[in-house]
């Protein structure tokens, strides 16, 4: 979840390229900025519909509470808000490459992708251009709306299966095939829970060597000389 917030995969490219030496530095990292961004875009599309999709095929699954029980009404209310936010983020990601794509088109293209996403005046200590935040978090908006959906799916599949075990005050009718459906999901959602948290902190955390320090480039260039 660190790539949703102010953060070195967000901010600082923003920052970047708001503030380089040159002008060609500046617009070189807007392009870049704005190509990634697209392809980033375009890949929470497809993965949007295609969750979508499967949330609206969830009304055709087999069911397995017991004959004659409807499924609870927030089983029904995770994967309908599922819905809304898978369908949310593809959306939002195709106005948002629609736009890079029409502000593209002009001829200070760069430099009007500068001025969406930069504040109206420098930062005072540092007279640099800062990025506004407000545009921080909107161009995260998408994946932000992605997981929430992937999220309201799980929690569905959650309430479904516990609450086809039937009452945990009778024990003897309470372990069943459904209560060992129920825990052994519990158990590899919490696991790949763990995975997941763990391979967003090795993604998102700092710990090499910064190898752009000017003196040890001079260093190297030295040493291949």
């Amino acid at each position: 979840m660190a790539s949703l917030f102010k953060s070195t995969t967000t901010y600082d490219p923003i920052f970047a390229l708001l503030n380089g030496d040159t002008n060609e530095e500046r617009n070189r990292l807007t392009e870049k900025w704005r190509d990634h961004k697209l392809e980033e875009l375009n890949f929470v599309g497809i993965v949007g519909a295609l969750l979508a999709g499967v949330l609206t095929s969830t009304g055709s699954w087999p069911t397995i509470l017991p004959d004659g029980t409807s499924q609870p009404w927030t089983v029904r209310a995770c994967w309908y808000c599922g819905i809304i936010l898978a369908l949310a983020s593809v959306l939002v990601a195709a106005q948002q490459s629609i736009r890079l794509h029409r502000l593209s088109c002009h001829r200070q293209s760069n430099t009007n992708i500068r001025r969406l996403l930069s504040q109206r005046r420098p930062c005072r200590l540092t007279g640099s251009i800062l990025p506004r935040k407000a545009q921080v978090y909107t161009w995260q908006m998408s994946v932000l709306f992605l997981t929430l959906s992937v999220m309201a799916m799980l929690a569905g599949i959650f309430i479904l299966l516990w609450s086809s075990t039937g009452s945990v005050y009778r024990f003897q009718n309470w372990w069943n095939d459904e209560a060992k459906l129920a825990i052994t999901f519990t158990i590899v959602t919490l696991a790949v829970g763990i995975l997941f948290v763990f391979e967003q902190f090795t993604l998102y955390s700092w710990r090499g060597h910064d190898d752009s320090d000017p003196r040890r480039q001079e260093r190297d260039e030295r040493i291949g000389s």
